[in-house]
């Protein structure tokens, strides 16, 4: 899976994000849910997180020899918190968070 995050900041505040992701269904798909919830919100480990939780609202995952649909959901979720872990320089361990 890929995750790809296109975010337009205006101070410390998401103006604009484009999200998508890739290996969650047949093609490449934009995360409408994630992208609203992130959008106007301040950019924190608490959003991302948020906005994360919302890709089970933008996606149905599929089921196959590489994974399963819920393993998939899982990785999209924490992604979006590695993101911002990883904008901000936070080294530690991420505990997996299960939606």
């Amino acid at each position: 899976m890929i995750g790809a995050y296109r975010l337009t900041m205006n101070s410390n505040t998401v103006a604009e994000a484009r999200i998508a992701y890739g290996g969650m269904a047949a093609t490449p798909k934009r995360a409408n849910a994630m992208e609203a919830a992130l959008t106007g919100a301040a950019w924190s480990e608490e959003a991302a997180s948020d906005a994360g939780a919302k890709a089970a609202e933008d996606f149905s995952p599929l089921t196959d020899h590489r994974a399963t649909s819920a393993y998939r959901a899982l990785v999209a979720a924490n992604l979006c918190t590695r993101l911002y872990r990883d904008l901000a320089g936070i080294e530690d361990k991420l505990e997996v968070v299960r939606v």
